[in-house]
């Protein structure tokens, strides 16, 4: 059976999926009042970051980012056209697009040694480089927001940049996990729980009225 639920509701929801990753969320138009967000990140040196979405928007959409106060870019994964991986303001567009209308698995990682960086699209690596941001470290205590691009922390969201579509299975892990892993991770839109944020962490942090869509509608073949 299939629910579709407004945000208003999901207080009385939460408790029945607590510790779940069996939910959906649907950005129905584009705007800035409907996202999720999340304070306190810890530092990081490197990380892993996935997430399932679908979507047919042509505008530059965003489906993670993170600012801290006196940076605004400190880590956004950008434009399902073009994606693009920011770290501190500088970036690597990868020429990946993510916005055909079927669901999509879209894994980025980096870390600081080299500042090397891979980006996946299901379960495969589309682009990979190094000197991205390298010896840097992702500052600890900002805000993470799901579904809107940060022009200050918290917000200042700009509507031509929101999220418009499904995403589910957000996870945010502190290194990088191997490519073989993010290959299994790709068979099944459930898997996989971050040890930094996984995706059950984020129900209690939805503000606006994104619908909750469960049980999920994406793929999973195991």
């Amino acid at each position: 059976m299939l629910f579709v639920i407004a945000g208003i509701c999901l207080a009385f929801l939460s408790g029945n999926v607590s510790g779940d990753s069996g939910y959906t969320l649907f950005f129905p138009n584009k705007g800035v009042t409907d996202y999720v967000n999340i304070w306190g990140m810890r530092s990081l040196s490197q990380f892993t970051i996935c997430f399932w979405m679908k979507s047919s928007d042509t505008a530059p959409g965003t489906a993670f980012s993170y600012s801290v106060p006196s940076r605004d870019n400190e880590l956004i994964v950008f434009n399902y056209e073009n994606l693009a991986l920011y770290i501190n303001g500088d970036h690597r567009s990868t020429g990946i697009s993510a916005n055909d209308g079927d669901w999509h698995q879209i894994c980025a990682t980096w870390e600081n040694v080299n500042g090397e960086w891979k980006l996946y699209k299901d379960g495969k690596m589309e682009k990979t480089g190094t000197g991205l941001k390298t010896g840097y470290v992702i500052q600890a205590e900002g805000s993470l927001v799901l579904g809107q691009e940060q022009d200050s922390t918290g917000g200042k969201f700009d509507q031509n940049q929101s999220f418009q579509g499904s995403l589910t299975n957000v996870n945010v892990w502190s290194h990088v996990l191997p490519e073989s892993t993010i290959k299994e991770l790709s068979g099944c839109c459930r898997a996989g729980e971050g040890n930094v944020y996984m995706w059950s962490d984020f129900i209690y942090a939805i503000k606006g009225n994104p619908r909750l869509v469960i049980p999920p509608t994406c793929k999973c073949v195991y």
